[in-house]
């Protein structure tokens, strides 16, 4: 008896292995990179998007956006949509939150905007101290094994109240890992 218990239970998961689809088989994550350029990063307006917090000196950005260009394992045009709790106006630095949409895919954004710092920048006829903007942090995407690191930076020229007026030069990272089965890779 237990040998046919036995044979009728080998018998069964043979003819169910075979009978599974391969959608039902676990993917691995593959490795994932994409590196660009932002582009534009929305004017700073003080209004119910931008304002400070109370008599605390921070502000608060509920709505705004950073805009790119990627290439490798996605590419295209990115839109970074965060909102902020930002330490100082002077120093820009704070957390951010939000989503990274490019090809349809919507990968969520935690990270940090680093204090502004000042580098040399060779333009024109000399060489400038341009404020440079750093952004990093985490990306996931719904679904296991779907996560990773993002960096970006933009030097720019400041308008007259100090915030991004001209782009001259910046880069944007993102890597990590993926599932890229297109059942399992979700835009979601």
């Amino acid at each position: 008896m237990k040998k046919r218990t036995l044979f009728i239970s080998l018998l069964l998961v043979l003819i169910l292995t075979v009978l599974t689809p391969a959608t039902a088989v676990a993917v691995k994550p593959q490795p994932f990179y994409a590196a660009g350029t932002i582009v534009d990063i929305e004017d700073t307006v003080i209004d119910d998007n931008v304002f400070e917090a109370g008599d605390s000196g921070r502000w608060r950005v509920v709505d705004r956006e950073i805009a790119g260009v990627l290439s490798g394992d996605v590419n295209g045009e990115f839109i970074l949509t965060y909102k902020a709790n930002i330490e100082s106006a002077m120093t820009q630095a704070g957390n951010l939150h939000g989503n990274l949409v490019v090809e349809g895919y919507n990968f969520k954004a935690n990270g940090r905007i680093q204090p502004l710092e000042f580098v040399p920048v060779q333009l024109f006829n000399g060489v400038y101290y341009l404020p440079k903007l750093t952004i990093s942090g985490h990306w996931s995407m719904k679904g296991a094994g779907q996560n990773g690191e993002f960096s970006g930076w933009v030097i720019f020229i400041p308008d007259a109240a100090g915030h991004v007026d001209t782009i001259v030069a910046s880069s944007f990272v993102m890597e990590g890992e993926w599932k890229t089965d297109g059942d399992f890779m979700s835009p979601d």
